[in-house]
């Protein structure tokens, strides 16, 4: 009889747990449309597989995969399948972060160097050389963007060697002056985490986050057994580790990210247990930009973007702007995303295994199909709150000059028609009547005309400086790309000596098998354009183009541009090499 009964419920855990493989608590026509317009998604964009999850207050309603995580072998993709999350690791690293404020073993107004004490950036900058928590939480600290030797490889270095590297290197801006998002100050706070914790960052999210809210199948790593296959089309990916790990290397399922958002629409507890306090949690969702002097087109808090959205009410009749707030994640082929409205109390997540998975994995459009034929309502995505800038329009002669936007100069010679070129197109920008706006035609080759109609051009004054920037007019977004050069100072005979082809050297990090993070044949061409160095990297991986850089000494340059990827250094190594990003480059000819 004792038998028995634990067969029994052995069955009945097994019926208990593959029926996860799918919920299913929505409308038959609900699913049906969800469903075609996944499985026609997939199609489209030649993705191999996804999986999707929605919450309404506190309860998954709907979850469930298409197509395949292993193709070869056709186990199919469902509720259960682990995929690599991307950035969405950010969102669980902030927490922790807030989390250990509670403890009051850290407080995110300090500096990062009061507890990474090895941490030695330079900052040619006035504003007190230290690096606020709160600012690395809202990509507002200053710090590069990324080390990028060693970060998507095999095997990566340890976060105590991306600190070497970055002390290598120089802060970007100055703190609060403009959104950059930053891996590697991600990868600084998962170092902070182990630090004040006593555990490793991947221990301390088992134990303080993944166990109470039940996210059994979550990790740091693409270790579990259910975790998905990745997919170029039908041809099978690898993925590479990832340095940085509290940046962007969890791995999950649906099921337990549904977890994470019911705790996050529920004022931070989980079936009874308070994973973070309320007033935590609204900071996290609170928008940190308000400050910074270059308005960004968006909001964000630690580590959660932000976006107004409106729903009407077709019962009712009436209309109101709610909170849209989330984040999403990109690897080679892992594509994640997940959104949620704290007034409705509703969320949703899409995984995906694909490297065209990025097409398809908004959970913002996912939600608008639950809303629209669950709730009666009507969801504008395209909304968008005013945005106020805080510069002036500059006088038409303030305009003339050169701009450095890291890709391409500008060079402004005549303020009502601006040209310049970008790789084999032909620009030009001409001031509009009765406007401060550029229009935007283009021409590949000289000959064959491309459509810009969505975007414009324009200038701002701001703390005397002038600045180019980039407008949507279907958004009234814009975008800063760049400042105008106020030092046109000859390029010095040090950096004159460099011209000339260069080959890695030193320590290199591999990612063999993986095309797109594979740096290993990186060449660099040193040269001069208009009095601006001229860097040229070719590589068959992500890690090519041409860039310009502003010499700034003897021995460094600056990368040009604002945001991400921009304000880096080059440096002239003592024994005569070249230095950029943790790789170092030994001249050849």
């Amino acid at each position: 009889m004792k038998l028995k009964s634990i067969i029994i419920l052995a069955f009945c855990f097994l019926i208990s747990y593959s029926g996860i493989a799918q919920i299913n608590k929505i409308s038959e026509e609900l699913k049906a449309k969800i469903d075609s317009t996944y499985t026609s998604l997939l199609k489209k964009n030649k993705v191999t597989g996804t999986s999707i999850a929605i919450v309404d207050n506190g309860e998954i309603v709907y979850a469930t995969g298409y197509g395949f995580s292993d193709l070869e072998n056709e186990k199919k993709a469902d509720a259960n399948t682990i995929y690599g999350i991307g950035s969405i690791t950010k969102a669980f690293t902030a927490l922790s972060v807030m989390q250990l404020q509670e403890q009051e073993k850290l407080k995110v107004t300090n500096s990062i160097k009061d507890y990474l004490v090895d941490l030695d950036i330079e900052n040619p900058f006035n504003d007190g050389n230290q690096i606020y928590i709160n600012d690395i939480l809202s990509h507002t600290s200053g710090l590069p963007s990324d080390i990028l030797n060693g970060f998507f490889v095999d095997n990566p270095p340890s976060i105590s060697w991306a600190i070497e590297e970055l002390n290598k290197q120089r802060m970007i801006s100055p703190r609060q002056y403009t959104w950059a998002y930053s891996n590697v100050s991600y990868g600084l706070l998962g170092e902070l985490i182990s630090k004040v914790s006593g555990v490793t960052y991947a221990d301390y999210l088992k134990q303080n986050i993944f166990t109470p809210l039940n996210m059994t199948s979550s990790s740091i790593g693409y270790e579990l057994s259910n975790t998905s296959k990745t997919y170029d089309g039908k041809k099978q990916t690898k993925e590479p580790s990832i340095r940085d790990e509290a940046a962007g290397f969890m791995s999950s399922n649906v099921i337990d990210m549904s977890n994470f958002i019911t705790m996050l629409i529920s004022d931070g507890s989980f079936n009874t247990k308070q994973i973070i306090a309320p007033n935590s949690l609204a900071e996290m969702e609170k928008d940190q930009l308000t400050n910074v002097l270059l308005a960004s087109p968006f909001a964000y808090g630690y580590a959660l973007f932000s976006d107004s959205i409106k729903i009407k009410n077709i019962k009712k009749n009436d209309s109101t702007v709610v909170s849209l707030i989330g984040h999403g994640g990109d690897t080679d082929a892992f594509h994640a995303d997940f959104e949620y409205i704290p007034e409705l109390k509703v969320g949703a997540v899409i995984l995906t295994n694909s490297v065209n998975g990025g097409s398809i994995n908004s959970a913002s459009k996912l939600l608008k199909i639950y809303l629209e034929n669950s709730k009666n309502m009507e969801v504008d995505l395209d909304y968008s709150a005013p945005i106020s800038y805080k510069g002036t329009t500059p006088k038409d002669d303030e305009i003339l000059g050169k701009y450095n936007l890291a890709y391409l100069i500008i060079d402004v010679k005549d303020e009502n028609k601006i040209k310049f070129k970008q790789g084999p197109a032909k620009i030009i920008l001409e001031k509009k009547s009765n406007s401060n706006n550029y229009s935007t035609k283009a021409w590949v080759f000289g000959i064959i005309p491309i459509k810009l109609k969505d975007q414009e051009f324009k200038f701002e004054k701001l703390n005397n400086e002038i600045y180019i920037k980039q407008s949507y007019l279907t958004t009234n977004n814009e975008i800063y790309l760049g400042k105008k050069k106020t030092s046109n100072l000859p390029i010095p005979e040090s950096w004159k000596s460099m011209y000339g082809k260069y080959e890695l050297t030193g320590e290199i990090y591999e990612c063999k098998d993986c095309l797109e993070n594979d740096v290993s044949d990186l060449k660099v061409t040193v040269s001069e354009k208009d009095g601006v160095l001229n860097v040229r990297m070719k590589s068959k991986s992500y890690l090519s183009g041409t860039f310009y850089f502003d010499v700034i000494s003897d021995t460094s340059a600056v990368l040009g541009g604002i945001g991400r990827a921009t304000g880096d250094v080059a440096r002239i190594l003592e024994n005569g090499n070249l230095y950029y990003s943790g790789f170092e480059f030994s001249k050849t000819k």
